[in-house]
């Protein structure tokens, strides 16, 4: 290394070759070399292109020198004679270097990247069926600095294993493994740039945006995923292109790209570009766009630190420029080693044999002339630390994985490149307080920080402002940003400003990849931010454009509801003529009419049908859980009571004249063990046992209908097991039917003992009833519903009181001479003599004694 005379001897002896004869040509013949044990490979572009643009053809020619190429070179040389220098890495090992141009042009990677591949004293790369034993020239390369040539090479440089290392080339494409296994970088990738600038933009809230990009794979790839991020995250692209690449027509595009930025409203525009392209853009943009526009410019990371774009005349008068570069550090001794480079004393070297004689002949110039210092500070700038130390953390990571390598397999043993490979996957270090690791895609662990253009004393610095870190945690700086200037942050969208209750609304025209317009949000919602109409809970609801829901009504059959009011004052009117008829039947127990309705056990009757109007409370009101189980078991059973009471007493009738002849101790069983009592137990048993089935399945609840109205929210007891339901009134119907059958069946008997037509209207109110309920219930929804089975109860319960009852208090009241034991034992002979007259042979039944015992 100390043989080595750095490059910036040559430029600093020889101005007049830099200037003039010194081209890439020079380092594209040959290349920059140095001597160790392992040679690393260089790519760096030292020149970069001039376009001369012909009629007939586009020509380049790499023929101007780039001072950043030059430092990034630099840094690799000084990382080298660091790690020579070392005691703990690598110790007695010497790291070389053959370093060549790239032109910053894809196509000029490809012979160095060959030459790299090549054995040693071999000019060819021979083929072979298994290159694992191959040992080339350079067993690790650093660089290029771009993505395209960055994919020309990792192609070639993958296939056999060799790991390379960029400390520039950024695109989201190098990050498959499949087709770039070797490939690693010290710089973040694209797709983390990309979601940087994403929450940068959602930062400060810009809705619309424009963006441009370079016409390479960096630019264009890098456009496609932020246009998709951006969708996702639903801020409108009005405007996004390519910049053209250089080309005989190019000012032309680039002025009609300028005007179509000045025909949008949007104050935001994302240039991700290379520096090249950048600038050509901001040149128009200077030129020819509308003054007075407070524009903000975005920079992606290859330009966001140009000093030549920054030194660009009226580059302040565009706008304000925002962009992410790559996290700066302490660069201990790198500034000293650029400018102990200074210090010359010696003609050009000899080593660069390409150069021309008379061109080294030239060199022969005193340092202790000003113009020649002067010319050299031109030369090396001021350190470019961000890609400079990516360059230094490379070179450190391949030494590193050497090292690993070389005590994995022995000090002696032959070291391959694949052996590098694996052991670059695994390397973690520092180095002044910077952690180097790679992960599995082969990117290292960074962030961006974040810069913006400032003008102090005439010249444009870059002033960080926030960070991007690597986990994706953006920290801005708005005030240093904007307030220091005196400028509010400028807004940028592309549409009207909406009234409260509507959102912005993407619409598509042809000027434009998107608009936005106005539009209500639908009832049933309201308006959550600009873009966002969100339902409203099942517990409220909305108008058309609103921006925010209200309580929904809760419905339900109330007790002031008109037709409630109605059913209640008829349902009080019923309940009392019970109560009255029971005092009546109560007082007048021991007359023959009250024992032929039943007696006592017309009293059990009044009192279940008070039970089952006094159950329609449970239907009134606002329904809870408890309500809806009970209510209609309550109404069941005592109607029950009173259907089996019915039933028992017409069975009763029917024996006693009919059948207590021929079976007289059945019927004096029947009489001592309470038989009719036993019977309305069991009946009323049987329909508490299906009840209890019913809710063993599924027992009714309250339900909260929300489908019936936008607005109101229906409480409603849902029946649970509809099966149960339907098994609990059929058991009623089904007591009914017997009902008509012995009212049949004693269609004959004494008048004061013939209640078949009274029992038979009693149960068709029933059946007529009960069936209009189940077609409502069936077929309609809503808090009438209840009402509909309010009304069937009522004229279940008033149909049995008014058909049953009613005559006989008729007969009580009107009538007292039908009601005397000499009547009703007038009417069983009249009943004898009418049989004996009819039936003849007909054997005669036993009359009882006494009225009093066909009760």
């Amino acid at each position: 290394m100390a043989s080595l005379l750095p490059l910036s001897l040559l430029i600093s002896a020889c101005p007049p070759l830099l200037w003039g004869q010194l081209t890439s040509k020079d380092f594209y013949a040959g290349q920059l070399r140095a001597p160790g044990d392992y040679i690393l490979g260089g790519l760096f572009p030292l020149f970069r292109a001039s376009a001369r643009v012909n009629q007939s053809e586009q020509m380049v020619t790499c023929d101007r020198f780039n001072p950043l190429g030059f430092n990034w070179l630099q840094a690799l040389r000084f990382a080298i004679e660091e790690i020579n220098n070392s005691s703990d890495l690598l110790p007695d090992i010497q790291l070389g270097f053959e370093v060549w141009d790239t032109c910053q042009q894809f196509n000029r990677v490809i012979t160095p990247t060959l030459h790299f591949l090549t054995v040693p004293l071999d000019d060819e790369l021979q083929p072979k069926c298994n290159y694992t034993s191959l040992v080339p020239r350079t067993l690790a390369v650093i660089g290029p600095s771009t993505s395209e040539e960055a994919l020309t090479s990792a192609t070639m440089l993958s296939y056999f294993m060799v790991p390379q290392v960029s400390y520039s080339a950024s695109s989201s494409s190098l990050e498959d493994r499949t087709h770039f296994p070797s490939f690693f970088r010290t710089i973040p990738s694209d797709s983390q740039q990309t979601l940087a600038l994403v929450e940068l933009v959602e930062r400060f809230r810009w809705d619309c945006i424009s963006i441009l990009a370079a016409d390479s794979d960096y630019g264009k790839g890098s456009l496609a995923t932020l246009q998709e991020l951006f969708r996702y995250r639903n801020v409108c692209i009005s405007y996004s292109d390519v910049i053209p690449g250089v080309s005989q027509d190019r000012e032309s595009l680039l002025q009609q790209m300028v005007i179509k930025l000045d025909m949008f409203l949007v104050n935001v525009t994302i240039i991700f570009a290379d520096i090249s392209s950048a600038m050509a853009l901001l040149s128009s943009v200077i030129t020819w766009q509308t003054a007075g526009r407070n524009r903000v410019w975005i920079a992606s990371e290859a330009w966001s630190t140009s000093n030549e774009i920054a030194s660009l005349s009226n580059i302040h008068s565009i706008g304000t420029i925002v962009g992410l570069a790559i996290q700066t550090h302490i660069f201990p001794g790198f500034q000293e080693y650029l400018q102990s480079s200074k210090v010359i004393h010696t003609p050009a070297p000899t080593q660069l044999t390409n150069l021309s004689t008379a061109s080294l002949e030239s060199c022969q110039v005193s340092m202790a002339d000003d113009t020649q210092i002067e010319l050299l500070k031109m030369a090396i700038v001021e350190p470019e630390e961000r890609i400079s130390l990516n360059v230094y953390t490379a070179v450190y990571s391949v030494a590193h994985a050497i090292h690993s390598a070389r005590q994995s397999i022995g000090a002696d043993a032959t070291l391959h490149p694949w052996q590098i490979l694996e052991a670059l996957k695994s390397v973690s270090f520092e180095v002044h307080n910077i952690s180097v690791s790679f992960n599995s895609k082969g990117n290292l662990h960074a962030g961006y920080d974040l810069l913006v253009w400032k003008a102090i004393d005439g010249t444009i610095q870059f002033v960080p402002v926030g960070q991007y870190t690597a986990i994706g945690s953006l920290r801005v700086d708005t005030e240093e940003i904007w307030a220091a200037q005196g400028v509010q942050i400028p807004e940028s969208k592309c549409y009207e400003d909406c009234l409260p209750g509507q959102i912005y609304r993407k619409r598509f025209s042809a000027w434009s990849s998107c608009m936005f317009i106005c539009e209500n949000c639908p009832e049933g919602t309201y308006q959550a931010d600009l873009v966002t109409c969100l339902p409203c809970t099942l517990e409220e609801w909305s108008p058309a454009r609103s921006t925010a829901c209200l309580e929904r009504d809760a419905q339900y059959l109330s007790w002031g509801d008109p037709y409630v009011m109605v059913l209640v004052v008829i349902a009080c009117f019923g309940l009392a003529l019970i109560i009255a008829v029971f005092v009546l039947f109560a007082i007048r127990l021991d007359t023959p009419v009250v024992k032929a309705a039943g007696g006592r056990m017309s009293l059990l009757m009044l009192f279940s049908l008070a039970c089952s109007s006094l159950s329609l409370g449970s239907f009134v009101g606002r329904p809870n859980d408890f309500h809806c189980k009970m209510r209609q078991p309550l109404f069941a059973i005592s109607f029950t009571v009173c259907i089996s009471s019915i039933l028992v007493k017409s069975f009763q009738i029917i024996c006693i004249f009919k059948m207590a002849a021929k079976l007289p101790m059945a019927y004096k069983y029947w009489m001592r063990y309470n038989g009719p009592y036993m019977c309305i137990l069991g009946s009323t048993l049987m329909q508490a046992t299906i009840c209890l089935i019913w809710y063993s399945i599924k027992a009714p609840y309250l339900v909260n209908n929300y489908k019936i109205s936008s607005n109101q929210v229906y409480l409603q007891c849902y029946e649970g097991s509809f099966v149960g339901f339907t098994l609990m009134l059929s058991y009623i119907g089904l007591l009914g039917v017997l009902c008509f059958i012995f009212a049949f069946m004693g269609r004959k008997l004494p008048k004061n003992y013939n209640e078949a037509r009274f029992i038979v209207a009693g149960m068709l109110i029933y059946f007529i009833s009960w069936f209009s309920f189940f077609l409502t219930y069936a077929t309609s929804e809503g808090k009438y519903v209840a009402a509909v089975q309010i009304f069937a109860v009522l004229n279940s319960t008033c149909g049995i009181l008014f058909t049953y009852f009613m005559p006989k208090c008729y007969i009580i009241l009107l009538k007292p001479e039908s009601n005397t034991t000499a009547y009703f034992q007038n009417c069983l002979r009249s009943h004898g003599v009418a049989r004996h007259s009819s039936h003849p042979s007909s054997t005669e039944a036993t009359e009882p004694k006494d009225t009093g015992d066909c009760t």
